[in-house]
């Protein structure tokens, strides 16, 4: 009881209840604010998916891919993955994508040309040429 006593009437204090209700949203808010930031959804690049358009020309003796347009701008040929029927091949080119760019391969039978931008791990496309 002499606890108690310690309280002069008319004071109030804030109930137990209360302040472990407190701390504990406290304690919610500063982990969300460390996992956002551990987590970079704070800001930071993301890589540029690409976005290529080619004429496929089917030809007797060659085959090739012709690009008409390739976004963003300074896409690097370095940064494509040419596959040939699922063995990457190199297409010989160098620099920056750009609209004329011509890829050619020998026909010689059935097979699909698959290309890939490997620093955003995406595929730009796949052709079949007979």
């Amino acid at each position: 009881m002499k606890a108690n006593r310690k309280f002069k009437d008319g004071e109030g204090a804030v109930s137990a209840v209360i302040g472990v209700i407190l701390m504990v949203a406290i304690t919610v808010a500063i982990a969300a604010t460390v996992y956002v930031y551990v987590s970079g959804m704070m800001g930071g690049e993301s890589e540029v998916t690409p976005v290529i358009t080619f004429s496929k020309t089917d030809q007797a003796t060659t085959n090739t891919l012709t690009i008409i347009s390739a976004d963003p701008g300074d896409l690097d040929w370095g940064d494509l993955v040419l596959k040939v029927g699922g063995t990457t091949t190199a297409h010989g080119q160098t620099g920056n994508v750009e609209a004329g760019d011509v890829i050619t391969k020998a026909a010689t039978g059935d097979y699909t040309v698959t290309i890939a931008h490997t620093p955003s791990n995406t595929l730009v496309g796949e052709w079949d040429f007979t």
